[in-house]
């Protein structure tokens, strides 16, 4: 039980970093992939967080901080220096590039743009993982947590209606946003509502009307969505929650029914397990062979699979690879992280 779950986890996470390609390919359908592909992403995170009491809040984000912040140093720095080369290539100087850069740099968030367009979501995520570990540590009641996910909710609603154009280093503003769909992911996993065959048919069937009914009402404009996360642009109250969540849980079903098919589970997987280097580095991959061929939307998917794809598999057996490609730790690599005393009672 324990692998198929596991199983059909990085089958999620292959359609979803597929779907994060394919949405930016230029393709005439590609914006539908901004309606669910990043709230799949925070699902799925919360889906795996996984409360340990003995550890305190500050060992979680030293643990967080070596998963996501240090490959984003990382790619942060192996990209500025490919573009930095690629201005020199172009008779440009690089303090023309960094001139034009070396804000987007220091605050992230949604002023990175271009080879750097994913990298808000690392930062996002680090500060929703953060603050869903302090709340399920200080808040253990459901019914609490639930007024305060509401709270967040409204505020992420105001905000996108009434200061979309205000900005909040690293886009720790739009984890109020996202900070629910990862409640959703956790609370769907701690209760099992997806390990109940009978509920998990429920779940899955509603789902699945609920989308009916939207393509029915949408394609009669009677009711309208959008959603992109980045610029916190969350449109219309109530569909920019049930729709992603809907989305979500029907790519869900699709992903067990493929641990039944072999070749398919076995592509998906590996898409998925290389899913943090896809988003790292598909646009770039594409931008660096585009300077060579054209690039139609089926090109750039390939491009945008495949070269990350490489990297992934050479990053898995090179020194300290694991470590500041992958997130994973590595024997022998120990990144400092700043000490705090402990307190002292007397």
């Amino acid at each position: 039980m324990k692998s198929e779950r596991i199983e059909w986890v990085d089958i999620l996470k292959g359609l979803g970093i597929l779907s994060v390609v394919w949405g930016h390919s230029g393709s005439k359908n590609a914006f539908y992939m901004f309606w669910f592909h990043m709230p799949l992403f925070f699902f799925v995170s919360g889906y795996l967080y996984r409360l340990k009491p003995q550890q305190t809040v500050l060992a979680y984000a030293k643990k967080k901080a070596q998963h996501l912040l240090i490959p984003y140093l990382f790619y942060l720095t192996l990209l500025t220096l490919t573009m930095m080369g690629v201005s020199l290539w172009k008779g440009q100087t690089i303090g023309y590039f960094l001139q034009g850069h070396w804000k987007a740099f220091l605050l992230g968030g949604s002023l990175l743009e271009g080879v750097y367009a994913t990298f808000w979501f690392t930062t996002c995520l680090f500060s929703v993982q953060i603050a869903y570990d302090y709340l399920c540590r200080k808040v253990p009641s459901v019914f609490y947590k639930g007024i305060f996910l509401v709270g967040c909710f409204l505020l992420a609603y105001g905000e996108s209606r009434y200061w979309m154009n205000s900005f909040v280093p690293w886009n720790v503003d739009v984890g109020l946003y996202a900070l629910v769909f990862y409640a959703l992911g956790h609370l769907i996993k701690q209760y099992q509502f997806l390990e109940k065959a009978i509920l998990r048919n429920i779940i899955f069937g509603l789902s699945f009307l609920v989308l009916l009914s939207f393509i029915y009402l949408y394609s009669h404009q009677i009711l309208d969505y959008g959603l992109d996360m980045k610029h916190r642009q969350y449109y219309y109250f109530g569909t920019n929650l049930i729709l992603p969540l809907v989305f979500t849980l029907l790519l869900i079903k699709i992903s067990m029914i493929f641990t039944r098919w072999p070749l398919i589970k076995n592509s998906l997987v590996r898409l998925g397990r290389a899913a943090m280097v896809i988003m790292y580095l598909h646009i770039a991959s594409v931008y660096l062979v585009r300077q060579f061929i054209a690039i139609t939307p089926i090109r750039f998917l390939v491009v945008g699979i495949i070269i990350p794809l490489l990297i992934y598999k050479i990053a898995k057996h090179v020194p300290y690879g694991k470590s500041l490609a992958l997130g994973e730790v590595e024997e022998g690599f120990r990144p400092k992280f700043p000490e705090f005393p402990a307190k002292k009672y007397y």
